[in-house]
């Protein structure tokens, strides 16, 4: 399926870096388990480091429909073939994971399992380490809660005090990744300390005006307050995907499919 992308670069200072060093990080969402061309291509072009992926890269089962997740298992191995891949869960992995159905349960953990045969880096409200240029990253990764993406304004709490803690433990020392499917929890990843937040799930608001953003995000909910883009709440950078594909609405004006690089580099500019 040919597809417009915009590939978009951020640079990302790291205390600590080398002077010169750099590490990139490729960040993809909201694949749907639809097959897009070009993709591995630009990739490859761009040559990460790491590929991380936001969730949602496979689809939930809708009744009567089992569960489909071939195209989604392709792109991760294609993936993995290149580069470490980390990934966390998006909302529709976790109605999967969550379902009623003793079988649909199990197809998900049959999916979980091919990930990592192929040599996929989960994380699912766990901390893992990735060596950059001779300095340790923390890359976290929150599996939450489906409560979480009820959250729909701006420094709205989705998080219970703690709750961040007891999932993933104390922010570790050092530079450290937060992947979380949900931008709209932005103030409790900010709270619990993370540097650098990516986020995807709004589709970038699916419909894209000048001047006003995106309109509208899953659920229907209006003019998100986090849809594309580079974003600052205090001290932690937040960076939203676009994503690459689309759900429930199938639909995207003014809003090409998103592929996203951010670049580490040393904070020593002199």
């Amino acid at each position: 399926m040919n597809r417009t992308y915009e590939e978009k670069r951020y640079e990302i200072s790291v205390p600590g870096f080398p002077r010169g060093a750099h590490f990139r990080l490729a960040f993809l969402s909201d694949l749907h388990n639809c097959a897009f061309d070009g993709v591995t291509e630009r990739l490859e072009k761009a040559k990460p480091d790491a590929v991380i992926c936001g969730g949602d890269i496979a689809n939930c089962p809708k009744f009567p429909l089992l569960p489909s997740w071939d195209v989604a298992l392709a792109f991760y191995a294609a993936l993995a073939e290149r580069y470490p891949v980390y990934a966390v869960p998006g909302n529709h992995e976790a109605r999967w994971r969550d379902a009623e159905d003793a079988g649909l349960r199990a197809s998900y953990e049959a999916y979980h399992e091919q990930l990592r045969e192929i040599g996929v880096v989960l994380l699912e409200n766990n901390i893992m380490q990735q060596d950059a240029q001779g300095v340790c990253l923390n890359i976290a990764g929150l599996d939450p809660d489906r409560r979480v993406y009820k959250v729909r304004t701006r420094g709205e709490r989705a998080f219970p005090d703690g709750e961040i803690e007891r999932l993933l433990g104390k922010k570790p020392k050092g530079f450290t990744i937060l992947v979380s499917h949900t931008p709209n929890a932005a103030a409790d990843y900010a709270d619990w300390g993370a540097d650098l937040v990516l986020s995807g799930h709004i589709h970038g608001g699916i419909v894209r005006l000048p001047k006003v953003g995106g309109i509208v995000g899953p659920g229907i909910q209006p003019l998100p307050p986090y849809t594309k883009g580079k974003y600052k709440i205090g001290p932690t950078t937040l960076i939203v995907g676009a994503g690459l594909g689309e759900h429930s609405i199938a639909l995207r004006i003014g809003n090409p499919r998103h592929i996203v690089y951010v670049d580490l580099v040393s904070s020593d500019k002199d």
